[in-house]
């Protein structure tokens, strides 16, 4: 967050987080190994994961 408030976003991460949740999507709906509340845990903890990435630089 910048010190007017405003929240930066990194779109590399942005760019990153979408591929990642489009090919697993992808796979998942071929192969249904996860119900769609995996799928929103998983989601959730890849967004966790850069945020955190993000926080420690």
């Amino acid at each position: 967050m910048s010190d007017n408030g405003e929240i930066q976003v990194d779109s590399k991460a942005i760019e990153r987080l979408k591929r990642s949740i489009i090919i697993k999507e992808n796979m998942n709906l071929k192969t249904r190994t996860m119900n769609d509340s995996q799928m929103v845990a998983w989601i959730k903890k890849k967004i966790e994961e850069e945020v955190q990435c993000y926080l420690n630089q």
